[in-house]
């Protein structure tokens, strides 16, 4: 028995050794390592998380979401390659439905994977994401959240639409009257 053990345990070695494994070669950090996010239904937010490559070889990447609400997402870029020791911006965006409520959790999975390999063997990360779906604000609260200018412009418009929707009115009735 411990013949064949040891046996076993030289032809891993020896096989270790005559093929070794492109996986060791790959790296992959993400910073930060959890996103909490905050959305209206219909409205969207965006956040950011940074990929790095931690091994000394070029890695090809791919991000994608997975969990609940994983077609909210919208992840830019999909897939890149980074070189040993550097960095990209993964720019998340999140656009929940007019009928989404409460919370969801989710992740943003980091492959990593050997640009040569026919395989597609490869190491991740897993990113949680904590997604809070909040109400949107009545109506008599728009003004308080709208402040400044915008608000201004908005009801000069609002005031300009309606003077303008009179006047087009009165000429169409004069023109019946006729």
């Amino acid at each position: 028995m411990l013949n064949k053990v040891a046996s076993v345990f030289l032809l891993l070695i020896a096989f270790s050794v005559l093929f070794p494994s492109q996986v060791l070669a790959l790296g992959v950090g993400v910073a930060p390592h959890k996103l909490e996010l905050e959305a209206y239904p219909l409205g969207s937010t965006t956040s950011q998380i940074n990929v790095l490559n931690t091994s000394t070889e070029e890695g090809l990447y791919q991000v994608y979401a997975e969990g609940e609400g994983k077609d909210w997402f919208s992840i830019t870029p999909e897939e890149f390659v980074l070189k040993p020791d550097s960095s990209q911006v993964v720019e998340v965006a999140i656009s929940p439905p007019l009928t989404a409520h409460g919370d969801y959790n989710a992740s943003i999975c980091v492959v990593s994977l050997v640009p040569a390999s026919e395989l597609k063997v490869g190491c991740g990360i897993k990113v949680p994401v904590h997604i809070v779906i909040v109400p949107p604000p009545p109506i008599g609260r728009v003004a308080e959240i709208m402040q400044g200018a915008s608000l201004l412009w908005i009801i000069i418009a609002v005031a300009a639409t309606v003077v303008i929707g009179v006047v087009i009115w009165r000429r169409r009735r004069r023109a019946y009257e006729i």
